[in-house]
């Protein structure tokens, strides 16, 4: 079945004419299997990653011209049989009896392998592809509404965990966007997921993913008292089964890149600090813009900050070569600015780095152990907890997803779903030698963050 649904989104250039399908995988898995998860995996059940790439229209006689929506579904039947818990729904386990005179504690969620499947979503936009890159240079921002905005709940048991949209330009060029929750994997193993489902398109044989045994039963919890870090912080209010970030301030995407040149620039500036790399340089500059948009009464909220590092997915274990399982296996810390440091605009871009750098981090399981603090279901934040860095340099977000001989003329990663804080990603761009930045900050602040970046990047 396919359903139609409204335009919207988009700004100056709507996406429109949504078609929605599902595909469930070749085989079946059986209501049986349980995909249990872990304590890292629920501590980040309230945020998405959003991967957009945008490809250019094929060159005349290209073959990847012919391609339909329906040669592109083709391949995910193989696909989600090797990424079979993608495919799956929410479950609960048997609530716990309240205390005395308490209501019933949520169950702890749970995967049910019922091969539901992911939502693939048609769309189009009366744009090609070189007015887009054209908007996208100018303004940032555009990659959001190439990938579909939706979130889990408030029915979990009808909630897809992977929404994948292919957007039509007018010029014969394509978006593929993916919607992912953060619950089932980080960036890396969202990355090696959406290269294997590549890879198979373009009838290439992809190695199968090593996932966890499903019936896995995640590790005894942290004793209820267990102090949660300053990299993470409790809901505002419970959730429920609607899995968003209750928050008052309506978050925006914004995105910029950083040229070969400005990242030189930049290096040069901090080359007093040795331990300063493009990650810590490129992140403290937005640090500061953020500081001084927000003032002198939020110093002490924007002198702590959150660092997010990516491992490198060849050195994950299994991984390599799209063998990354699905998993959160990402490092979680803080940094904090010394005193009179911030939110002064003129502070020092590569002493604020410099601080980035000696943040201590620890694996997201040892941070949820103690930021769940025993319970089966608390409702937590990393990011945007605090403002967070993501630091994404190490995954080949461009190499990894390619139709047919083509590559992405734009990629942008982005996370979803980040509290009042704030959130941004850094990630190689296009050439390898500059970086992609796509941030999700408050309304009302993003004009001025991107002034105040123009400025310090010299950008006319």
């Amino acid at each position: 079945m396919v359903a139609e649904l409204a335009g919207g989104g988009g700004g100056d250039m709507p996406v429109h004419s949504y078609r929605l399908s599902t595909v469930v995988p070749g085989s079946v898995t059986g209501e049986a299997v349980d995909y249990e998860l872990a304590d890292a995996d629920l501590l980040h059940k309230l945020h998405y990653l959003r991967a957009v790439h945008v490809f250019r229209a094929p060159a005349p006689g290209d073959a990847a011209a012919a391609l339909a929506v329906r040669e592109l579904k083709e391949p995910m039947f193989p696909w989600l049989d090797m990424y079979f818990p993608v495919s799956g729904r929410l479950r609960r386990r048997q609530a716990a009896a309240g205390g005395e005179g308490g209501a019933a504690a949520a169950g702890r969620p749970y995967v049910r392998c019922n091969d539901c499947g992911v939502r693939v979503v048609e769309a189009a936009i009366d744009a090609t592809v070189e007015e887009w890159l054209e908007q996208e240079a100018e303004r940032g921002g555009m990659c959001k509404a190439l990938a579909y905005d939706k979130v889990i709940g408030p029915e979990l048991f009808f909630s897809p965990l992977l929404y994948v949209q292919f957007t039509n330009f007018k010029c014969g060029g394509m978006a593929v966007g993916f919607t992912w929750a953060h619950l089932i994997g980080d960036i890396p193993s969202a990355a090696a997921c959406f290269s294997t489902w590549a890879q198979l398109l373009s009838g290439k044989k992809a190695p199968a993913p090593t996932l966890r045994d499903p019936h896995t039963k995640p590790p005894p919890a942290a004793p209820a008292g267990a102090t949660a870090p300053p990299s993470v912080k409790a809901a505002a209010a419970p959730v429920g089964d609607d899995w968003r970030v209750p928050t008052a301030c309506e978050m925006v995407s914004i995105s910029f890149h950083v040229t070969e040149q400005q990242l030189k620039r930049l290096l040069l500036g901090g080359r007093r600090h040795h331990q300063v790399g493009t990650f810590e340089l490129v992140a403290a500059l937005v640090w500061r813009a953020v500081a001084a948009i927000r003032g002198a009464e939020e110093e002490a909220a924007t002198r702590t900050v959150t660092v997010v590092k990516t491992a490198d997915p060849a050195a994950a274990p299994g991984g390599g070569g799209g063998r990354l399982g699905l998993t959160n296996e990402h490092r979680i810390g803080h940094a904090v600015a010394p005193a009179g440091l911030l939110p002064a605009a003129a502070a020092d871009v590569a002493e604020l780095a410099a601080v980035l750098a000696g943040a201590s981090l620890d694996g997201a399981g040892a941070v949820a152990a103690a930021a769940l603090a025993g319970a089966d279901d608390a409702d937590a934040v990393v990011y945007g907890a605090n403002l967070t860095f993501v630091d994404a340099e190490g995954v080949d977000v461009y190499g990894g997803l390619e139709l047919g001989a083509r590559r992405p003329a734009h990629v942008e990663y982005a996370v979803d779903g980040a509290g009042a804080g704030g959130a941004a990603v850094v990630h190689r761009d296009a050439g390898g030698r500059g970086r992609t930045v796509a941030a999700a900050v408050r309304r009302g602040e993003a004009d001025r963050l991107r002034a105040a970046l123009r400025d310090a990047l010299r950008v006319a």
